[in-house]
């Protein structure tokens, strides 16, 4: 054993004045070395078919890119290098329209798909964005994911959902789960106005992307886009208060920690024209809202006129709860919109369907996707490094048979910096 222990120690001590170059390379020029001569040094970097020159274009990508079988059998069938079947599929280099089309006729053939983990290594992103919002029992929300993945498609963008149903501890979670998952960017619809501020302020000042959606988190700058939800609140107050209503009921959440900025907003808004007309607002509601919205309406309404509540205009923050509002109502023998009107927000599909049709607001929906997208692309990579924006998106109020038809123009507040 002591033997064979040192006959391996001796066979890696060599000498040092023992060449371990083979001998035939040093009886070869600099210049024959040079040309990769027999014996001396070879050019190991991917050549270029047909030439000895190296393929510069190659270098540095991962081998599973370029040499994945995939890959390969559409070089074979089409006839040429690898490297310009990569240039084929991921748009970069140059390449002829009729081969171009010839490969990606091949790999829709073969059904090839990309390595997508490689090109992320290689471009040090993924390619994807996260969303967090409440929910998509909402059909707002759902709406307005089906935009976003839209958006982020044309730009070249997956999408990584999460729902935090409205709890702030959830919604940490996610957060770092979507930043583990190393997303490019956050489209999010913050819980809360002030829950988790701490986290987002920790992401802006790490510099790491990402834009508020539909509401924000005030002690937070950073990037918004929304309805401008007061103007909307606006809308409906003058719009009851033009039909004659007097006495105006507020279907919410009584808690305001509960309370996003969109909703407190619209409150404000219909306060300022009540306030302004001389208009009673009685708050109407529980803690926070629940699942589904429907029965929060429905109840929360109930138990008002219940109790012996009386108002003559009802306005849901949402068009879920309105419409629960409208079954309390008309199971109480109450005539809509001739005893009592009735509004919602969002004009969500089942609005025009309801008995009576429900007054709504219309959000942009699609339009607050796209330029969130377009926001959080700006900030992707260090292009945008300025102050947040905020975009506000003018709402539309569709007057429907849920309210007494008005016939005077809207009269707005005058804006706040006028």
């Amino acid at each position: 054993m002591i033997a064979g222990r040192c006959l391996r120690a001796a066979c890696w001590r060599l000498p040092a004045r023992i060449s371990c170059r083979p001998e035939s390379a040093s009886l070869l020029s600099p210049v024959q070395r040079r040309a990769g001569a027999p014996g001396g040094i070879r050019d190991l970097r991917r050549k270029k078919p047909g030439t000895g020159v190296p393929d510069a274009s190659a270098a540095g990508r991962p081998a599973e890119d370029v040499n994945s079988p995939g890959m390969k059998e559409i070089a074979a069938r089409v006839g040429v290098s690898k490297t310009t079947v990569h240039r084929a599929l991921t748009g970069s280099g140059r390449v002829s329209p009729k081969t171009r089309a010839r490969i990606l006729a091949i790999a829709a053939e073969l059904d090839y798909t990309p390595n997508t983990l490689a090109r992320s290594l290689r471009r040090q992103r993924t390619g994807t964005l996260g969303v967090v919002t409440n929910g998509v029992s909402n059909s707002f929300y759902a709406t307005l994911l089906a935009a976003i993945e839209e958006a982020a498609s044309s730009q070249g963008f997956n999408l990584l959902l999460c729902c935090s149903g409205g709890n702030a501890e959830l919604e940490t979670e996610h957060l770092g789960l979507l930043r583990e998952k190393r997303v490019d960017g956050l489209l999010v619809a913050p819980s809360s106005s002030s829950a988790n501020a701490a986290q987002f302020e920790r992401l802006r000042r790490g510099g790491f992307p990402f834009v508020f959606l539909d509401r924000t988190v005030p002690s937070v700058s950073a990037d918004a886009v929304m309805t401008d939800h007061r103007l909307a609140g606006q809308l409906i107050g003058d719009h009851l208060v033009a039909a004659g209503r007097r006495r105006i009921g507020l279907i919410m959440p009584l808690d305001e920690s509960f309370m996003s900025t969109s909703i407190r907003e619209r409150i404000e808004g219909v306060c300022d024209i009540a306030k302004q007309c001389g208009v009673e607002v009685v708050r109407i509601g529980r803690e926070r809202y629940w699942e589904p919205l429907e029965d929060y309406g429905s109840f929360c309404v109930s138990e008002f006129l219940d109790s012996g509540g009386m108002v003559d205009a009802l306005v849901g923050m949402n068009d879920h709860v309105a419409i629960g509002a409208l079954f309390a109502c008309r199971s109480r023998g109450l005539r809509v919109p001739e005893d009592i009107a009735v509004t919602g927000y969002d004009d969500l599909d089942v609005s025009s369907f309801v008995t009576p049709r429900l007054t709504t607001i219309r959000q942009p929906t699609r339009q607050i996707a796209w330029e969130a997208v377009k926001l959080l692309m700006s900030r992707i990579g260090g292009g945008r490094a300025d102050e947040a924006v905020t975009v506000r998106l003018r709402p539309i109020l569709m007057e429907r048979e849920s309210t007494p038809a008005v016939r005077r123009p809207v009269q707005l507040l005058p804006p706040d910096d006028a």
